[in-house]
């Protein structure tokens, strides 16, 4: 009983795995959310600096009727890409709440292992102390009877 070995090692390593793959899955959800961030971001400044520029030639008619096609795909650009940034913060969420919930599976069999290690300890401590208690009483009935025989062997002529 040297070793400690906890009886679900294998399914802890397991959720050990999960719980790295979860992480590194929420981690790719933030990148991906900064990016659609920095996207959404970059596509409506284009589309504000585009009106700004076009502001003073709206007064032909021709103008106006290709720079409304053109005002049109921009704003499309722009709700696309809001609702890709919608999207990627969606998944963060989903990404973060996978993790945690990979994290507290893992957490419950590091408290259990935790336990078991504490058991085994106790146990190892208590076979120890026997042991012990083993070889004094063993020293101390040797002892006890060589004195009762000491004093009948005297009293031998």
């Amino acid at each position: 009983m040297k070793w400690h070995v906890f009886s679900l090692d294998r399914v802890m390593r397991v959720r050990a795995t999960q719980e790295s793959v979860a992480r590194q899955g929420f981690g790719a959800a933030v990148e991906h959310a900064r990016r659609a961030d920095q996207d959404s971001d970059s596509t409506y400044r284009r589309y504000q600096a585009n009106l700004a520029a076009q502001a003073g030639l709206r007064g032909y008619g021709m103008n106006l009727l290709a720079f409304r096609d053109l005002d049109t795909l921009r704003a499309c650009a722009v709700i696309e890409a809001d609702r890709r940034r919608d999207d990627s913060h969606t998944k963060v969420g989903a990404a973060q709440d996978l993790w945690l919930e990979a994290k507290r599976k893992l957490a419950a069999l590091e408290r259990l292992d935790e336990k078991e290690r504490v058991v085994h300890q106790h146990a190892l401590l208590a076979e120890q102390e026997a042991e012990a208690d083993d070889v004094v009483t063993t020293q101390s009935n040797r002892r006890s009877s060589r004195t009762l025989m000491a004093p009948s062997e005297e009293g031998s002529p």
